[in-house]
């Protein structure tokens, strides 16, 4: 595990494009595959997923965007790697919790990196694993909460360290 501490601009940055994000996505629905029971409110979900994104960015030395864009487009969008050219960064909010691999990641052949922000304010980030997300969803169990069979949960220990 490593710990990322971001600085005040990046972190104000991180803010910036987590609300821009939450604001064009406001009138969406959640995917099938969120719990309501098990999620956060939005905005804070949202911000803290950019921390996560902009910390592993930074240790990795890898380019983040920072990008956004209307609901509208997100089609168009989709595809694209949370980090560089094909790094997908999960955040949780608990330690200890699994590393979600969605078939998606496995078919686009994503390196998977686990995040940790810290509450309340996300400006440490403690950036617990990698792996190659074909080799992930062959070790991890199906996610009870999707009904469709597309996530599975991966154990901390079965990642690499950073």
């Amino acid at each position: 595990m490593s710990e990322v501490g971001l600085l005040p601009w990046e972190r104000e940055w991180a803010e910036h494009v987590g609300t821009m994000r939450h604001e064009a996505n406001v009138a969406k629905r959640d995917a099938e595959y969120y719990d309501p029971a098990r999620m956060q409110d939005n905005l804070t979900a949202s911000v803290a997923s950019c921390c996560a994104e902009m910390a592993v960015a930074k240790l990795l030395n890898k380019y983040w965007d920072g990008s956004y864009w209307p609901a509208a487009d997100h089609a168009k969008h989709r595809d694209q790697p949370d980090v560089g050219l094909n790094t997908e960064v999960r955040r949780i909010r608990s330690r200890g919790n699994p590393l979600p691999v969605r078939r998606r990641d496995v078919d686009a052949e994503r390196l998977m990196v686990l995040a940790f922000p810290v509450p309340d304010k996300f400006v440490t980030v403690e950036v617990i694993g990698w792996g190659y997300a074909v080799d992930l969803w062959r070790v991890g169990v199906p996610a009870e909460y999707d009904r469709r069979g597309t996530t599975r949960l991966v154990s901390q220990d079965r990642l690499y360290a950073l």
